[in-house]
């Protein structure tokens, strides 16, 4: 059972779903992707849930997302490993993904707590009130190149803002998602406040176009940005959040050490085997002999990776 919805486990209903270790060619996880009336059946689920959950103190929401985190440190190494199996990292690279992932529920309590609240102003006329509340039932779509930190860091702020949440992993890690999903049972959270539907872009795309859905956060490529931006173009009503590819310069000028700045530049731009959007994409060096050197040690390096 690889379905969360509603607080409850299920088989998908959809098509056959399958991830392998790139490393190799072992398949790792395999289900069935969720049919659209288990996403109907999220979303619902998650409807029915928001109304109560964006009521609760804040108080009650900080606790049970502090649960999360501390479900998650008990499988930190577990998380670690499935990250390793289905995306091909290093364990020492996984575990750096596991704690961006803890870390990421103090930074987004002090975030809330910075951000939000009453704040009444004075007018000629009158006075200004500013107020938050939860915008409703928000679609996190997941990549696959760090398949924990980054949805992670959508679903964790969503929920303190008393938003309900349906999760649609990358088809490339189904196994990553559904431990996530099974540490924020353990931690206690109302059915339905967040859900786990796994498929590959046809749930995606019957998920951002649900009615239910009041907005879609999505990390990912810039073509599938810009297909959610077309795709909600004429909806105004819904919120679009959209963390795309980076294209990052790297400037190395009068460089003293040449083979330490080689290795770092290798580091930057291959590092995650370039699927990062941090990663370097562009090298800018002096014309000359020092940058030339650069650019040789550089070669020399790769072509051994």
């Amino acid at each position: 059972m690889h379905e969360y919805i509603g607080g409850r486990w299920l088989d998908g209903e959809g098509e056959p779903l399958a991830s392998t270790c790139p490393a190799t060619g072992r398949r790792v996880w395999e289900g069935r992707a969720a049919s659209p009336a288990q996403v109907d059946a999220a979303c619902a689920a998650a409807r029915a849930a928001a109304r109560d959950w964006g009521r609760r103190p804040l108080a009650e929401r900080v606790a049970l997302v502090r649960g999360f985190k501390a479900a998650l440190a008990e499988r930190a190494e577990q998380m670690a490993e499935a990250i390793s199996r289905e995306v091909g990292k290093p364990l020492w690279e996984s575990r750096t993904e596991v704690a961006s992932m803890t870390g990421k529920v103090e930074i987004s309590i002090q975030a809330h707590a910075e951000r939000t609240g009453s704040r009444e102003t004075a007018l000629p006329d009158g006075r200004a009130l500013l107020a938050h509340r939860p915008h409703g039932v928000l679609a996190v779509l997941g990549p696959y190149n760090f398949p924990g930190h980054l949805p992670n860091g959508h679903v964790v702020p969503a929920l303190l803002a008393g938003n309900a949440v349906v999760f649609k992993p990358s088809e490339y890690a189904p196994g990553v998602a559904e431990l996530t999903a099974r540490c924020w049972e353990a931690a206690g959270l109302p059915a339905g406040v967040f859900n786990l539907v796994q498929g590959d872009r046809r749930v995606g795309e019957a998920l951002v176009g649900h009615d239910e859905v009041d907005g879609v956060l999505f990390t990912g490529s810039h073509a599938g940005g810009v297909a959610l931006s077309r795709r909600l173009a004429t909806r105004p009503d819904k919120m679009l959040a959209l963390e795309m590819g980076g294209n990052n310069p790297l400037v190395a000028w009068d460089v003293a050490d040449v083979e330490a700045a080689a290795v770092a530049v290798v580091q930057s731009a291959f590092v995650s085997a370039g699927q990062r959007c941090t990663c370097a994409r562009r090298l800018v060096v002096d014309d000359g002999a020092a940058g030339r050197r650069l650019v040789e040690c550089i070669a020399e390096i790769a072509r051994g990776l």
